[in-house]
């Protein structure tokens, strides 16, 4: 995606988005105090972005305006995110702290969508320790299916 004359704020206005429409206002002012910016830079952005098909205004009357991202923009979305966990995880040498990071990034979309009384301390900790033997298991699977492949 090119972005435009205000990158900063395009980013923190989709990523403000991604997980569920705002009205308009509250939008507004969120992005005014994260990045010190005025209320037509904002406004500008998302008329550029709703132009694009990237964000959708919905009016339900003059008074009651939100913003929600479409399909297009939910996916340009997801795209950059795997681009930037890719990027980060580059970075991490250790293989432990990849396993860590790429297992609390399957717990938050796994978890997303339950009541937030789901997600006490124990049960957390009992979903990192179940993923990890699960990733352990599934390491062990690969290297017999791996050595079963280089026997035959």
């Amino acid at each position: 995606m090119a972005l435009p004359k205000n990158p900063e704020v395009t980013i923190e206005v989709v990523t403000s988005l991604y997980y569920g429409p705002q009205r308009a206002g509250r939008l507004v002012q969120m992005v005014q105090e994260n990045l010190d910016v005025s209320e037509p830079t904002v406004y500008g952005v998302l008329q550029d972005l709703a132009e694009r098909g990237i964000v959708e205004k919905v009016v339900r009357s003059r008074r009651n305006v939100s913003y929600k991202l479409t399909d297009k923009g939910k996916d340009m979305i997801q795209s950059e995110h795997f681009d930037a966990i890719g990027d980060i995880l580059s970075l991490i040498k250790s293989s432990k702290r990849k396993r860590e990071l790429l297992i609390e990034l399957l717990i938050e979309d796994i978890t997303d969508g339950l009541p937030e009384n789901w997600g006490t301390d124990e049960r957390m900790t009992a979903l990192r320790r179940s993923m990890d033997e699960e990733v352990d298991l599934l390491k062990r699977r690969m290297v017999m299916m791996s050595n079963a492949a280089n026997t035959e």
